[in-house]
């Protein structure tokens, strides 16, 4: 079951969901913000929307995957993200 489907089944469980993805998107962020400081991506990225599309790529992609046995959707959706972050890094 992917995290997003938990909060269908009832208010409690989509609290808990929202809660989880908060704190995923919130260590993403840090993490991209961290690779920004070090100079290594781009520093006119949104950490914070570049956070949400990971998410977004890696449920997707997950969902994808589960449905068809395979990953090409979520290593398109991955790559395509990680371009974005990597593009006009200082070298």
């Amino acid at each position: 079951m992917l995290i997003a489907d938990m909060g269908r089944y009832s208010p409690a469980a989509q609290a808990v969901t929202v809660q989880l993805i908060r704190q995923w998107q919130d260590c993403l962020r840090t993490g991209i913000e961290a690779t920004q400081a070090a100079g290594e991506a781009n520093p006119a990225v949104d950490a914070d929307r570049t956070a949400a599309a990971v998410i977004a790529a890696i449920q997707g992609g997950v969902s994808v995957l589960l449905s068809t046995d395979f990953a090409t959707h979520l290593e398109a959706a991955l790559d395509l993200c990680l371009d974005h972050l990597w593009s006009q890094a200082p070298r």
